[in-house]
């Protein structure tokens, strides 16, 4: 099937993989030891993530190889048992030792399983969490559902009519279901997390804009109070821009400090938003950088204009009111 469908035009490359349902979201864990030496305690196991896939899987879908070789046609139920595990797999079972070569015990199977290569990790689960993970080689197990793997040279949607016509004229009784590419699947895995990113920025937005109406008010109101006490200073010689520097400098040390104890409780509640976030750490200094900067030129504002205002007082119309 898989020469079949790469002599297609525009396909450059394809797999087969089965036993999790390709795409993040669905996953399959199976209890596993590792045989002799190990970080872990004598006989732990510890739920992991597994495949099945032939050969060429991770060059199709561009999962890079960190160590040993790829599965091929001499991995046979006659052989050997390889397996080839992610990064983080390798380092819960043996930390920093070379896994090549290692073994692992799958409960409830009498054989072990000997690591011939390691790969970099996948989400399978979640877009924030790269779990551990293993893989079977097709040729040595069998399983009934799959999922075939296409590569193409240009957009996925040209090369899928032909595809389905050649499964077809292989198996005409080989049904095909949840087509999708890479990005679809990715996309709809990603729909929770950014409807709850789109609710937060929203209601942070809304926060944003009370807290800056607030300043402005305060200071507003700060400023009509003092009308007689600003109306003495200038009398009394003050420039415009002292009374502006005094007043903006007065609203700015408050602002400062709601920002400085604002930093420090997202700061502290940050853990509890990892979930909502991939790509990015939870305390990106960068991201406190640019938060903080974006508040304190909002606050900025809402304290300049009351300060402009509270500059243009005439004196002499102040005392004259008072």
């Amino acid at each position: 099937m898989l020469e079949a469908i790469r002599t297609l035009p525009g396909v450059r490359d394809a797999a087969i993989s089965s036993g999790i349902p390709l795409g993040v979201g669905s996953y399959t864990r199976t209890p596993m030891s590792a045989t002799g030496r190990s970080v872990l305690p004598a006989g732990a196991a510890i739920p992991i993530d597994w495949r099945t896939v032939s050969p060429g899987f991770f060059r199709t879908l561009e999962i890079p190889f960190l160590a040993g070789r790829d599965f091929n046609e001499q991995d046979t139920p006659a052989s050997p048992t390889a397996i080839i595990v992610s990064r983080r797999t390798a380092q819960r079972f043996w930390g920093d030792e070379d896994p090549i070569g290692k073994m692992l015990h799958r409960q409830g199977d009498t054989r072990n399983l000997t690591v011939v290569g390691v790969v970099g990790d996948v989400r399978n689960n979640a877009l924030s969490q790269e779990l551990p993970a293993l893989y079977y080689a097709a040729t040595t197990r069998v399983w009934p559902l799959m999922d075939v793997v296409v590569r193409t040279a240009g957009k996925p949607e040209a090369v899928l009519p032909p595809v389905r016509l050649k499964i077809r004229g292989l198996d005409a009784e080989l049904p095909m279901s949840n087509v999708r590419s890479m990005e679809a699947w990715v996309s709809n895995s990603a729909a929770q997390p950014r409807i709850n990113a789109v609710l937060v920025g929203v209601f942070a937005a809304v926060a944003l804009l009370i807290a800056a109406i607030g300043v402005y008010g305060v200071l507003a109101y700060s400023v009509n109070q003092r009308t007689r006490e600003i109306g003495l200073r200038m009398a009394l010689g003050a420039q415009q821009s002292n009374v502006l520097r005094l007043i903006v400098s007065e609203g700015m040390i408050v602002g400062l400090a709601g920002i400085a104890a604002g930093l420090a409780g997202a700061y502290a509640l940050s853990r509890a938003l990892a979930a909502l976030l991939f790509g990015v750490e939870a305390r990106d200094p960068l991201t406190f950088a640019a938060v903080a900067a974006t508040l304190m030129a909002i606050a900025f504002t809402a304290c300049l204009v009351p300060a402009w205002r509270g500059s243009r007082i005439d004196p002499i119309v102040a005392l004259r009111e008072e």
